[in-house]
């Protein structure tokens, strides 16, 4: 008679007919019990097969899922009681938990296994600490920074970084405790932090580091390189070269070389010095350097002429107009110019008058005093000059021709103010009783003579400088007006 296959199934446990030779297999188990658990608490995890027969005895084992051979938790079930399994967790217990159900001394049932259950184990976290590659005091310029955030204690840790008590937001290379800044600069100074920080059951623990102060070290930048020259009690002269770079983290080295001479160096823990050089004047005294270093660094300043002229030559006064709309003119500039002279100081005279600082009408400006900036004017009438010195010995001067400007500002050459002027004296003199008028046209035109040579040297000049130029100008320009003494005259003669 031909053997018949019946397959029976029951509720918890799938049972084949007996005599096949096939194995019994229990139903999957499920697997209850926290996902969290901080270390040192005691917690339980159920296992249990949902619809377990009474009369089927099951051994569930509770073990990791990265350690299979290591039972971590066992219950026999000889009824439809749930397996439980209590536990100190420990760091050992963090991973994938999984249930095994067998037959309980019956090799003919087939085990089966639950779906793993995630436990997260929480450590407190404690000993924030930041590690600093290379070390915070050797840090360079141009360098990459490593700073680590490390810990004695605490598992699933977030870390932030903090600079002078703000986050830090630059777009930096990050890992999860780990900070680098590639290429530093100064900016990148300041107090650094870390904050370490996990959470259980919503509750979180944060522990902050000690502060590490990174200073950002800076190479010396290339010097600036500046001389000026003092006249001593016997009467001999030093120039005195300042060295100044922008930046460099001390100790920085300045040497001072004549060519490739070291003429002097000195070590400071600033960023300029100040070297003391004898010099001759109107004598060649060569060119000068600096050169700057620091931890290895070094840079070259541009040179420097320690060549020190007196004040020689022609001195000439340019004029500048300022114009409304209208061409009214409304202001001046006048500049005084020296021919030869390395340290020149001006002086501006209106009328024979110094004018020192700042007028109503009138302000001496640049370092110099090379510069006069007028207001147009009644007040700002007359005749103007220059004197240029030397800064280091006032005791002579060179003077400017004069010029001669006017309440309206209009512009004349020289030749063609003289003529005017004259003319309209002559008429006036003409309707006026001819006896006082020719008292008072001789003391103008007297006047006038005492200036022409000035006027003519003038044009002479501006003549000149319009060769050297290439350029076709005018002749000095002079502004008709009046001279202090000759005021009245010329506002009767409606000039």
């Amino acid at each position: 008679m031909e053997s018949m296959h019946v397959s029976l199934i029951l509720i918890g446990i799938s049972v084949l007919y007996p005599g096949t030779g096939s194995l019994h297999k229990l139903d999957q188990p499920v697997l209850l019990g926290p996902s969290v658990a901080t270390e040192g608490s005691v917690v339980e995890f159920y296992c249990e097969i949902p619809g377990k027969p009474a009369t089927l005895s099951v051994l569930y084992e509770l073990y990791l899922e990265t350690n299979q051979s290591k039972v971590i938790g066992e219950h026999t079930s000889n009824s439809e009681e749930i397996a439980i399994f209590p536990l100190v967790i420990t760091t050992q217990h963090d991973g994938r938990l999984i249930c095994k159900a067998s037959g309980h001394n019956n090799t003919d049932i087939e085990s089966s296994f639950s779906v793993g259950l995630d436990l997260k184990v929480i450590i407190p976290v404690e000993g924030a600490r930041i590690i600093s590659h290379p070390s915070s005091n050797d840090i360079w310029e141009g360098q990459t920074l490593t700073l680590q955030c490390t810990k004695t204690k605490g598992t699933y840790v977030s870390y932030q970084w903090f600079r002078n008590e703000k986050p830090v937001e630059m777009a930096y290379d990050r890992t999860d405790d780990t900070l680098i800044i590639h290429k530093l600069s100064a900016r990148n100074t300041g107090q650094y932090m870390c904050v370490a920080s996990n959470q259980y059951n919503d509750t979180a623990i944060f522990n902050s580091s000690d502060g590490l102060f990174v200073q950002v070290k800076e190479y010396v930048s290339k010097p600036e390189i500046s001389v000026d020259v003092v006249k001593l009690k016997d009467g001999g002269f030093k120039a005195v070269i300042s060295c100044r770079s922008e930046k460099g983290t001390p100790l920085n080295t300045f040497s001072l070389l004549n060519n490739t001479d070291v003429i002097a160096t000195e070590t400071s823990d600033r960023t300029s010095v100040l070297f003391s050089v004898p010099v001759e004047l109107n004598r060649y005294m060569g060119h000068v350097r600096c050169n700057a270093s620091n931890e290895g660094n070094w840079v070259l300043s541009e040179p420097a002429d320690l060549t020190v002229e007196s004040v020689e030559g022609a001195v000439t006064v340019t004029p500048v107009t300022y114009m409304r709309r209208d061409f009214q003119v409304v202001g001046l500039d006048l500049r005084c110019k020296v021919e030869r002279g390395t340290f020149p100081f001006y002086r501006w005279f209106l009328n024979n008058s110094r004018l020192e600082g700042q007028g109503g009408f009138y302000a001496v400006v640049l370092p110099d005093n090379s510069g006069l900036s007028l207001s147009v004017g009644r007040d700002s009438a007359g005749l103007y000059h220059c004197e240029a010195s030397d800064r280091l010995d006032n005791s002579t001067s060179i003077r400017s021709p004069r010029i001669l400007i006017n309440k309206e500002g209009r512009r004349y050459s020289g030749k063609y103010l003289l003529i005017k002027q004259r003319r309209k004296m002559e008429i006036a003199v003409k309707q006026e009783d001819e006896e006082e008028e020719e008292e008072e046209e001789e003391d103008y035109l007297e006047m006038l003579e005492g200036y022409e040579e000035d006027v003519v040297l003038a044009d002479r000049m501006s003549d000149s400088a319009a060769e050297d130029e290439g350029e076709s100008v005018d002749e000095t320009l002079l502004y008709e007006g009046a001279v202090s003494k000759s005021t009245d005259i010329l506002e009767e003669f409606n000039l």
